[in-house]
C-alpha cells in the first residue's frame, strides 16, 4: 500500500471548505476527528502535524465527509463521545449524551460533597451508561444498577464500564419500565434492596416536536430515547408512581427534564409520594434537573 506524507492542514483545507458551506460551525475539529479515525488514531490530529496516509485512507475520509455533510454527527460516524471527564462509545440504540445532561452530575455532586460514601445507584434508561459510570467514577465505593429497554445499550454500557474499570461495581438489567409489575422485578433481582438514589434522563420531547429537531438529533438518535408521547410526559408517568417503592426513605430522585416541564414533573412527582427539594439551570438558563425526596 503506497502512502504520501502530507501535513494536515493541506489534506483537510478542501473539506473544511465543503463543510463550512453548508453552516457546520465547526468544520476544522470535525475534519481531523474524522481523519483520526480514518486512519485509525486513538488521539485526535493537529493542523501542523506531518502523516503519512494511503490514496484509500483518503477515500475512506473523504466518506465521512459525505456523511458529515449529509447531517450525519461526528459523534455517530466514530461511535463516540466526550462526556463529563471521560469519552464514551456509542451506537445506533444509544442516546448521544449532551452538555445538558452534565447538569445532573453536577447536581448529585453538590449534594453528596463525601465521595468515599457508600451508595446504592440506580441509573434509570441508561444508554451508554454515560450519567451511572460517570459518577461511579467521583464515588469510589459506590455501585450502579444500570437499566434500559435495548439489550444493545446496556452491551454498550458493559463495554464502556469494563474500559473504565468500573464493571465490578455495575450491574446491567434489561427491563421495560411500562411493565406494570416493573419495579416489583427490579427489587426481586436486587434481593429486596431498595436503593439510595435513582438517576434518569427519560425520553421528554413531545412527539409533534420531534419533526422540527435538527436533523443530526431527529435522524440519528433513537426515536425511544427522544419521543416523550403527546406531551412529552409519558416517560415521567411511567416512572414516578413506581420510584418510591424502589428507593429508600430521605432516598433521593435526580431527573432530567425538556424545557418549561419542571411544575408539571413536579406535580406527577407530588402525587405519587416525592417531593421536589431543588431545580437545577443548566448553561442556557433552563431547569434541566429536579431533585426528589422520599418521605
Amino acid at each position: 500500500m503506497i502512502s504520501k506524507s502530507i501535513d494536515v492542514y493541506s489534506l483537510i483545507e478542501p473539506e473544511i471548505n465543503k463543510l463550512r458551506k453548508v453552516g457546520i460551525e465547526t468544520a476544522n475539529l470535525d475534519c481531523r476527528l474524522l481523519l483520526s479515525k480514518s486512519l485509525e488514531r486513538e488521539l485526535i490530529l493537529y493542523n501542523h502535524q506531518n502523516i503519512s496516509i494511503s490514496e484509500n485512507e483518503i477515500k475512506i475520509f473523504q466518506s465521512f465527509i459525505e456523511q458529515r455533510i449529509e447531517g450525519k454527527p461526528v459523534s455517530r460516524i466514530i461511535n463516540k463521545r466526550n462526556f463529563w471527564k471521560k469519552e464514551f462509545k456509542l451506537n445506533e440504540a444509544t442516546l448521544d449524551p449532551r452538555s445538558d445532561s452534565e447538569t445532573l452530575i453536577e447536581t448529585f455532586l453538590e449534594q453528596y460533597t463525601q465521595k468515599s460514601k457508600l451508595l446504592k445507584i440506580l441509573d434509570l434508561g441508561s444508554g451508554s451508561g454515560c450519567l451511572g459510570l460517570s459518577i461511579l467514577d467521583e464515588y469510589y465505593n459506590s455501585n450502579v444498577t444500570f437499566i434500559d429497554i435495548s439489550k444493545k445499550s446496556l452491551e454498550i454500557a458493559k463495554i464502556n464500564a469494563v474500559d473504565y474499570g468500573l464493571a465490578e461495581r455495575s450491574k446491567f438489567i434489561h427491563l421495560d419500565w411500562e411493565f406494570e409489575e416493573w419495579d416489583l422485578k427490579l427489587i426481586e433481582a436486587e434481593n429486596n434492596i431498595k436503593f439510595d438514589i435513582i438517576i434518569s434522563n427519560p425520553p421528554y420531547i413531545p412527539t409533534d416536536d420531534i419533526k422540527r429537531l435538527q436533523k443530526e438529533v431527529k435522524n440519528y438518535d433513537p426515536l425511544v430515547a427522544l419521543n416523550g408521547g403527546k406531551d412529552g410526559l409519558d416517560a415521567y408517568k411511567s416512572i414516578l408512581p413506581k420510584l418510591r417503592f424502589v428507593v429508600k426513605k430521605y432516598g433521593k430522585i435526580f431527573l432530567e427534564i425538556g424545557k418549561g416541564q419542571e411544575n408539571l414533573v413536579s406535580s406527577i412527582g407530588l402525587e405519587n409520594g416525592l417531593i421536589p427539594i431543588k431545580y437545577k439551570k443548566d448553561l442556557s438558563g433552563v431547569n434541566r434537573v429536579i431533585t426528589f425526596i422520599v418521605k
